[in-house]
């Protein structure tokens, strides 16, 4: 585990692209990604029992978010590596020190918080299937994970020694391969480059529109005990950039965690539901430009959601 260390006031904030720099290019910038690796083998499913018990009903609205404990945060703090292609990533210890402390703001208690730095594939495997045996998740509303990593296009990641994929890692997390999750939102945060597209934005006049409001209807359903639901349902998965795209960092932090940390701090939590909250994240990232050398100078940057989450989740308090 990371011991978050003291804060440290630099002058001098240059913007950094989380891929791997072209072979041609010398400039200042940093950047998450690699060319294509393997991709680790698949992860083994376990089998589980006939039904799996979960707090939250097919017919709510509204996730059960008063479980003993918020639930546990995995951070996967990817700073050096073995392949020298891939520079240090300066800045990812000030988004874990940001996240440490203001994750406990949605109720996540400080201890539960665990970061992991520069673990290799198998590490995080491992550390993903050891959660099947973690008796405190049983009680637990929801599980977080953050990956701060360089990344490739087509979603691939960097651990230490070799990339994976993340969408094979999410097998690690579906109701089969980790029983005490079963209907409980999974919330992933991945920091890391997808792919080498520049975002060299447009320009907009904006102008007022009169609309209709429309309501929708919801039939009424009848409810039942025991109930089939998706394998893959109750994700959320937070990614820094559009598909294909740099994702900057700086000596003070990545775009996308320090936004996203700057609106848990500020909003009301009563009322913004997860959806509300990485919105404003997204508007926050928007405005930014970016300070960097060459042709990824002045350029923007836009983080990009995916939900399979079945019903609203709000953070607010105990």
């Amino acid at each position: 585990m990371d011991v978050v260390g003291s804060s440290v006031t630099i002058s001098q904030k240059t913007d950094r692209v989380d891929a791997a720099p072209d072979a041609n290019k010398a400039n200042r910038d940093s950047e998450d990604a690699r060319p294509t690796g393997k991709i680790p083998q698949s992860i083994p499913v376990r089998k589980g029992s006939l039904y799996l018990d979960t707090p939250n009903s097919p017919h709510t609205k509204v996730y059960s978010m008063t479980g003993a404990k918020r639930g546990k945060v995995l951070i996967f703090n990817q700073v050096t590596f073995d392949d020298s292609d891939y520079p240090e990533r300066i800045g990812t210890d000030k988004d874990v020190e940001r996240l440490y402390n203001v994750l406990p703001r949605l109720g996540f208690d400080q201890k539960d918080i665990l970061v992991f730095r520069d673990y290799s594939c198998t590490e995080i495997n491992r550390t993903a299937v050891k959660l099947e045996h973690d008796e405190e998740l049983e009680q637990a509303d929801c599980l977080v994970v953050v990956i701060l990593t360089h990344g490739e296009e087509g979603d691939m990641l960097m651990a230490q020694d070799d990339s994976y994929h993340l969408y094979k890692f999410l097998e690690n997390f579906t109701p089969t391969s980790l029983n005490s999750m079963a209907g409980k939102p999974k919330l992933f945060i991945v920091q890391s480059c997808r792919g080498k597209k520049l975002d060299r934005g447009v320009q907009l006049r904006a102008k007022t529109l009169k609309t209709d409001s429309v309501f929708d209807s919801v039939d009424s359903q009848s409810h039942s005990k025991i109930f089939s639901y998706p394998e893959f349902a109750d994700f959320l998965i937070v990614m820094s950039s559009h598909y294909g795209h740099y994702s900057f960092r700086n000596e003070t932090g990545s775009w996308l965690i320090q936004d996203l940390c700057n609106v848990i701090e500020s909003c009301d939590l009563e009322t913004s539901s997860i959806y509300d909250i990485l919105t404003e994240t997204n508007s926050a990232v928007s405005v930014r430009i970016s300070n960097a050398d060459g042709e990824q100078n002045n350029k923007k940057q836009i983080p990009s959601f995916y939900s399979t989450l079945t019903k609203k989740l709000f953070f607010a308090s105990k």
